[in-house]
């Protein structure tokens, strides 16, 4: 009986001991306090709902301090997203808009605590946002923040693989862009050279380097089909190397014609000094041997130049100056044969220079149809009576070429197609004069249908005294003088 009892009694001790450990831990110093209880319920209907849906449980905790916490982040968490949409708003002018708003979008992010799961919709948007304007700023030539808007994305809001491939290409175009600078200063420094054969080397490396800046293009995803950014840099590149090489090619041609028009402007050659018009027999022969020999230089010199670039040179134009040369060694033949044998040449008076004129030999830039030879110079002092001049006019057959005299100063002028045996036969009793005096401008006398008048190809001019001794003039022939002056 006594025993009984004492284990009753021991089973009540034990019992009121768990009872007594039960209420120390429900109310005592390790109990769960109802902000705490608050605070966690909020935290899980932020994570398994919205953050807006926390407010409910930390708008009514009771620590002042802690409610402005939590209740904070779900207000930063809103300003956050609506950081987003202002910057998503942005027009792409308003570039400074959409970096002050993506960028407090951007350090609200990492703020929030570690246990507070922010919805996948935040990145989504801040993704989304980051490579829409990626894209554009790409797309409008800004590639270097294009790139910097994309990187700071990444490393705020976490791998995308959309942002990644824009960081990409933002580097592929900044190192295209570099190597297109490069190409750039090589072409730059081509333009600048002086000797011809180094100019043609520069532009050819310059081609070669746009060529090589483009070809990561076609690394890049989509290649020039891809985005407009790429394309835009590939057309670019593309034309840049094409007007290279155009614009190599426009120096080779006029280098080209340079031969042409030195060799028809050495024919034209002038002897230098007082020379003109006082020059003997042997003189005149020795100058137009000296004539042929620097036309011979100058064809063997554009001969090899032609050998040197093959592939850009103009065919036509080179036939067109062999048929020139050939003209050309025709006429200096006829001028050194007709000083040869013309033992009248003191009877018919000085000597023009050059001897021979014609549209074989046109000044550059003439239009074809409107064209004036190159002109033959005479200078000389009247002793107060009349001076008398040669020379010689290639004018085919058929064509209505006119020759026209100017000379400065009031004088009159004849023109002759015979010799004028030092105008002893030149007037109403000898020569005819031939010049059209109805069509005479100014100081320009000039002779219509030239070839047609001037059968021997020679002409012979009266110069008549003026007020002043000295005297200077030239004779040129035009396609049609007529039409010239109208």
């Amino acid at each position: 009986m006594i025993r009984t009892f004492r284990i009753f009694r021991g089973a009540a001790i034990a019992l009121v001991a768990a009872t007594l450990a039960l209420s120390c831990a429900t109310t005592g110093k390790n109990a769960v306090t109802p902000d705490e209880k608050l605070i966690a319920q909020g935290k899980s209907s932020w994570n398994a709902k919205s953050p807006e849906d926390a407010r409910q449980y930390w708008s009514g905790l009771q620590d002042g301090a802690a409610k402005n916490t939590y209740v904070g982040y779900i207000d930063a968490y809103a300003g956050m997203m609506k950081n987003l949409d202002d910057a998503a708003a942005a027009g792409i002018a308003d570039q400074a808009g959409f970096l002050a708003s993506f960028n407090r979008a951007e350090k609200a992010y990492p703020s929030f605590p570690g246990d507070l799961k922010l919805p996948g919709e935040a990145k989504v948007k801040a993704d989304r946002i980051a490579a829409d304007r990626s894209r554009a700023l790409l797309d409008s030539g800004k590639t270097s923040q294009a790139r910097e808007l994309a990187q700071s994305a990444l490393s705020t809001f976490g791998d995308s693989a959309e942002l990644a491939s824009l960081v990409k290409e933002a580097e592929t175009l900044i190192a295209i862009q570099k190597d297109e600078g490069d190409a750039d200063a090589i072409l730059a420094k081509a333009r600048d050279r002086d000797d011809f054969d180094a100019k043609i080397g520069g532009y050819q490396d310059a081609i070669a380097a746009y060529a090589k800046a483009g070809s990561p293009l076609s690394e890049q995803a989509g290649g020039p089909s891809g985005s407009k950014a790429v394309v835009a840099e590939s057309a670019r590149l593309d034309k840049k190397r094409q007007d290279t090489r155009v614009e190599m090619e426009r120096r080779l041609r006029e280098r080209q014609y340079s031969f042409k028009d030195r060799i028809g402007a050495e024919f034209a050659r002038v002897p230098e000094g007082d020379k003109l018009g006082s020059m003997s027999l042997d003189e005149i022969l020795a100058f137009q041997e000296e004539t042929k020999s620097n036309v011979e230089k100058d064809y063997q010199e554009m001969k090899d130049f032609n050998e040197k670039f093959p592939a850009v040179i103009d065919k036509d134009m080179l036939k067109d100056v062999e048929d020139q040369r050939n003209v050309l060694d025709q006429h200096i033949a006829q001028v050194q044969a007709e000083i040869r044998t013309a033992k009248d040449i003191a009877s018919r008076g000085k000597t023009v220079m050059p001897v021979m004129i014609g549209l074989f030999n046109p000044v550059p830039g003439d239009k074809k149809g409107d064209q004036k030879s190159r002109p033959a110079v005479f200078r000389g002092t009247s002793g107060g009576g009349s001076d008398y001049w040669w020379g010689m006019a290639a004018i085919p057959k058929g064509t209505l070429n006119d020759l026209v005299v100017s000379v400065n100063g009031d004088r009159n002028v004849r023109v002759f197609a015979d010799n004028t045996k030092s105008g002893s036969l030149a007037g109403p009793k000898g020569v005819k004069d031939i010049v059209n005096k109805g069509y005479k401008v100014g100081d320009m006398w000039p002779v219509l249908n030239a070839g047609g008048q001037l059968t021997s190809g020679n002409y012979f001019f009266e110069i008549q005294a003026g007020k002043k001794a000295d005297y200077e003039g030239e004779i040129v022939i035009y396609s049609s003088f007529i039409a010239r002056m109208r």
